[in-house]
């Protein structure tokens, strides 16, 4: 569960998981315990997403990216059919989702700005 972690932390977390899809499965982690690892990635990406806007400014290649790195994602969440939308409603993700947020507002300008940057130049494999 995040703790306190700083926002760069989080997206620290959030990127190395996309870019070793494999880390879920090699780790021997119950579909609950993956799932919750996605559940929190997820929240720190949606936290970018409204933070982020306010720092670097509309971009149409932020916006693919961070889409890009929610189905990226949802795509190893064990329930098939589980959306972004419905993940909304999900009280654990709410909990991932506020406590993303506070991470957020706890950092400085210059951390959030290099968070927002190292989406902004995120490229998949």
């Amino acid at each position: 569960m995040i703790t306190t972690l700083s926002f760069r932390r989080l997206l620290g977390l959030s990127l190395a998981a996309v870019l070793s899809q494999a880390v879920i499965a090699d780790e021997g982690l119950t579909p609950a315990e993956a799932n919750t690892i996605i559940k929190e990635d997820i929240a720190s990406t949606q936290v970018m997403a409204e933070v982020c806007p306010a720092i670097i400014g509309k971009n149409a290649k932020f916006d693919s990216n961070i889409q890009s790195l929610i189905k990226s994602y949802l795509a190893d969440y064990s329930e098939k059919s589980m959306t972004y939308e419905k993940l909304q409603a999900d009280a654990e993700y709410k909990s991932f989702l506020a406590e993303s947020r506070t991470a957020a507002k706890e950092s400085s300008k210059e951390e959030q700005k290099s968070v927002c940057d190292d989406v902004l130049n995120y490229e998949e494999e």
